[in-house]
């Protein structure tokens, strides 16, 4: 079309995307085709750049290497990453010279199956372009904490008609994404184009407004500094209207882009009391003005004006604070966060370096630098060596053992987090690791280890745990993407349900891990079918799986469906004709040798954490202590209050769950925990009857 012909916001708009897209938008593809066509398709392509660089603040030349427009596409102009990476933008452009493009549905439909295609992992059919980005892609899907963004990019007005209005809000639903992993759909029209033009969208210097109420200290030699607090929601307001801009240019490669969980925590849940446990920022400027808001004396209300303004240390912090308060805005008033603001004028290149280089390394405290402190890990750490000649580390930088030689503590917290009733710690655990090894209440570790686990039970968790992650891998080797994505992601969920399906008693009357292995197997195979096929059932084909087992909701969801679908338990001893012989059980003991006659009355007694937590409900009706003694060997103790059968431990665990302790530990000692009066506890008993080079259960 001639230029004449055209509107002002057209002309303004095509000169604007031809000018800027020109240089980097590659063309290879269509250099056969005419010069009018090859000019359509390099300003559609220029259009998604343009909505990329508006929606993520990059530049140009980046904008331009995100448009994957071609055969193949699938409906995608143009593929984006946030730069923590856990954000996917997915863009369509269409261009239209005379101002009036618009988003069919047939448009829409092929939009959605390019991200259903990208969802399933079925690449095939996608151009080099899409593929060049699949790593990306998976490791964004993949993310607990990605969000998807639709956007349609027009050269006409952003309205849609009912029907791709209604296209694109399903999504989510017909993804499973609502709540934790929302897709978004955003319409850019000609509107927002003509105004980024006149902008210019490239990265610009950022200038800041900085409110300081709570006092104040200048200094001002050899660079004026401020050292003060600014609220939680002025800091929140920075990041979302700058984004990543905020950040120094040589600070951004190190920023993740995502909170700290401890610390958004904290935040949320004592806003007040942030300012004592934050490092704060550091924000450097160019120039900054000051302006008293009241009388000029220090330390009185100001506002500083920063210019060419950048966060050169504190990235996280920056994260955290505007995820917490754009989840709960209150937050925003309530909490204070340390700054530390410092106008470089003329200061050396050197000085402003060394500011960086000393944020690069910035982070929360490990957790494992205060587990290394527990004396409980020293204590496993010998256990594990005296009585079985393993190795168990739990120091940050010790080495991990082999896999024969022993375990790490951070192996063994995941095991314990699988055994543990509630289901919710493998959803916290599968959207981020450490909170097994976080204390309270920020993280679950004191579930785990404050009941003091034996070094023998945890070493038979850890055996469970990886038998399981070998069944699954076996099983999945070859598979389609969708099974090998389920093991992956849904390990610990299989995991717990694995646990949930063997008596813990027997478990730990394991002498190694072949005898387990088969057993495990097939028991991971069957719920791992149930677990898949119960995802479909209740939330369809196209669910990002990465959303389900971080859920707490979803996994209970699904592992109460699986639990009613399991088959009878799979018998865990098949007769051994070699005469094998599995490690001394302690029920199994005392069984064999008749040790404690049929029908008598064994008692519970509570640790002091139990008593602490249940004594008051089992004082309620002391019947709750009592149990009578069966010559079973799975099942030996007739509860007093149901006249149900139970193992030692399952019978612990069936008391704290009737007393609705939430935070009973992971693990249980049963025989040690049921005591003949006037003779001692089952572990004693029996350890009585072992050969002295017998390894007794406990």
């Amino acid at each position: 079309m001639n230029d004449s012909a055209l509107p002002n916001t057209m002309r303004f708009v095509r000169n604007h995307l031809t000018h800027t897209y020109r240089p980097w938008i590659d063309m290879a593809d269509v250099a056969h085709r005419s010069t009018q066509e090859q000019e359509m398709i390099l300003l559609s392509r220029a259009l998604a750049a343009q909505a990329v660089a508006m929606l993520t603040g990059c530049s140009p030349e980046e904008a331009a290497a995100s448009v994957v427009d071609g055969p193949g596409d699938s409906g995608i102009d143009a593929i984006a990453f946030s730069k923590g990476g856990s954000d996917i933008w997915l863009v369509q452009a269409k261009w239209s010279d005379k101002g009036r493009a618009r988003l069919g549905e047939r448009d829409a439909a092929v939009l959605v199956t390019g991200l259903q295609r990208l969802a399933d992992q079925r690449y095939e059919g996608f151009n080099s372009g899409i593929h060049a980005s699949i790593n990306r892609v998976n490791e964004a899907l993949s993310s607990p904490r990605c969000r998807v963004h639709l956007v349609a990019a027009l050269a006409g007005d952003a309205r849609l008609t009912p029907q791709v209005e209604q296209q694109l809000d399903l999504v989510g639903e017909g993804f499973g994404f609502a709540g934790r992993v929302p897709v978004r759909v955003h319409t850019l029209g000609l509107a927002d184009f003509h105004s980024a033009a006149r902008a210019d969208t490239r990265p610009t210097s950022v200038s800041l407004s900085a409110t300081l109420t709570d006092g104040w200290h200048r200094s001002d030699a050899p660079y004026p500094a401020y050292s003060t607090s600014i609220s939680a929601g002025e800091l929140a307001s920075w990041y979302n209207t700058h984004g990543d801009r905020l950040l120094d240019a040589a600070l951004r490669p190190y920023s993740t882009g995502q909170p700290d969980p401890a610390a958004l925590s904290r935040l949320i849940t004592a806003p007040e009391e942030f300012w004592y446990f934050s490092n704060g920022i550091t924000v450097i400027c160019d120039q900054l003005d000051a302006h008293f808001l009241a009388r000029r004396a220090p330390g009185q209300p100001l506002r500083l004006q920063l210019h060419n303004a950048r966060v050169v240390n504190g990235a996280t912090v920056v994260a955290t604070v505007a995820q917490a308060v754009d989840q709960h805005p209150a937050t925003g008033q309530l909490a204070l966060v340390p700054v530390r603001i410092i106008s470089l004028g003329d200061a050396p290149a050197r000085f402003v370096s060394a500011l960086t280089r000393a944020s690069e390394t910035e982070g929360p405290a490990d957790p494992l630098d205060f587990v290394a402190l527990d004396p409980i890990q020293r204590a496993l750490h010998d256990e594990f060596a005296k009585e079985m000649h393993k190795e168990y580390t739990y120091k940050r930088e010790a080495v991990a053992p082999a896999p024969d030689a022993g375990c790490t503590m951070q192996e063994a917290a995941v095991a314990l987090a699988c055994a543990h009733p509630d289901v919710s710690l493998t959803a916290l655990a599968s959207a981020d690791p450490t909170y097994l090894w976080r204390t309270a209440p920020e993280g679950a570790y004191t579930r785990l280890f404050g009941g003091r686990p034996g070094a023998r039970q945890i070493w038979q968790s850890v055996l469970l745990l990886r038998q399981v992650r070998t069944a699954l891998a076996y099983a999945t080797a070859g598979e389609q993407p969708r099974a090998r994505d389920l093991a992956k992601h849904g390990d610990l969920l299989i995991a717990h349900l694995v646990f949930r399906s063997i008596d813990l008693d027997t478990l730990e009357g394991l002498g190694s891990a072949d005898r387990l292995e088969d057993w495990a197997a097939q028991r991971t195979w069957e719920i791992a079918d149930l677990v898949a096929s119960a995802i479909e059932r209740l939330y369809g084909q196209h669910l990002f799986l990465a959303s389900v087992f971080t859920d707490e909701r979803k996994c209970h969801v699904l592992a109460d469906d699986v639990t009613r679908s399991l088959t009878a338990s799979l018998t865990l001893f098949p007769d051994d004709s070699s005469g094998a012989r599995r490690r001394h059980n302690s029920v199994v003991t005392l069984v064999d040798h008749g040790r404690i006659p049929e029908g008598t009355r064994v008692m519970y007694r509570p640790s002091s954490i139990e008593e602490r937590a249940i004594g008051e409900w089992l004082s309620e009706d002391p019947r709750r202590y009592l149990a009578t003694w069966t010559n079973d060997p799975r099942r030996p103790l007739i509860w007093e209050i149901d006249q149900q059968a139970y193992s030692p431990s399952a019978l612990v665990r069936h008391i704290w769950s009737k007393a609705a302790w939430d935070e009973a530990p992971s693990v249980v000692q049963g025989v040690r925990s049921w005591v003949v009066p006037g003779e001692g506890t089952l572990a004693d008993l029996a350890k009585a009857l072992m050969p002295a080079n017998g390894n007794g259960g406990a």
